[in-house]
């Protein structure tokens, strides 16, 4: 290897030495290893977190929880096990279960309704790349937290009809055996 050059002009550096080995990041690096399979399948799944393809994601969760929530349902009758009946016939912790569970359910189905609220933008210039960065933060922030909110709320709902069915099944005393008739 040689002595950098010096410059002609002491105001300028000289110039550097050459090169002896390739620069980091070539072919001839070893540091460098080639793309695999995965590598590309962690690639395209990056190419699918646009800003579109997310708020689609939240369509479609916000979706699933309003539909969901016939499960509520189920789960509240104990899989029919027991009827509207049995539940408003007393006081007790499994009316109090099962009023929470339908309030919780109510306020997911809110949240999910929420967060699927058609924007209209009328004043949106869609070739000012900020307006629409801003846009779609406003969109992530209020439809993003409202569905994250409806699905918590959903699994909420879920386990207090859940137990709702369970307390009342466990706690309902057993139906006294029929009287024979004489002969």
């Amino acid at each position: 290897m040689t002595d950098p050059v010096p410059s002609a002009n002491p105001a300028l550096p000289a110039d550097p030495p050459a090169p002896t080995a390739p620069p980091a990041g070539t072919a001839a690096d070893p540091a460098v290893r080639p793309t695999t399979a995965a590598d590309r399948a962690w690639a395209d799944l990056a190419a699918q977190l646009t800003p579109a393809a997310s708020m689609a994601r939240i369509d479609a969760v916000t979706a699933r929880a309003v539909t969901t929530i016939t499960v509520i349902g189920l789960l509240l009758t104990g899989l029919g096990a027991l009827g509207a009946d049995q539940l408003a016939s007393d006081i007790s912790a499994a009316t109090a279960l099962a009023v929470a569970a339908v309030l919780v359910a109510s306020l997911s189905v809110a949240c999910a309704l929420t967060a699927q609220v058609l924007t209209i933008s009328r004043r949106l210039n869609t070739a000012d790349l900020e307006q629409v960065r801003a846009w779609y933060h406003r969109q992530f922030t209020v439809r993003a937290y409202t569905t994250q909110a409806a699905t918590i709320l959903l699994i909420i709902a879920a386990l207090l009809s859940g137990a709702t069915a369970a307390t009342t099944l466990l706690t309902t005393p057993a139906p006294a055996p029929a009287a024979k008739s004489p002969r």
